[in-house]
């Protein structure tokens, strides 16, 4: 692997800041559960890439407080 390639995965430890919400990719390792979102004051759209972002590092997801539309964006 590259140093390059090797940045580029290490960039997202432990947390990824999307510029709209911070996530936390590690929070899994530390207590047993990967990030939740919290659907409540986001767009339907931050919603889902938020889903998105957080599902390619764990094939656990779960949101809360939400509508929908964003489960459905989600779903998609």
């Amino acid at each position: 692997m590259s140093p390059d390639e090797a940045f580029s995965q290490l960039r997202d430890l432990p947390f990824e800041d999307t510029g709209f919400a911070m996530l936390d990719h590690h929070r899994e390792m530390r207590k047993g559960f990967p990030e939740v979102v919290l659907g409540a004051g986001k767009t339907t759209q931050q919603i889902a890439e938020i889903a998105r972002r957080l599902y390619e590092k764990s094939d656990v997801l779960l949101v809360t407080r939400t509508d929908r539309a964003a489960f459905e964006a989600v779903s998609k």
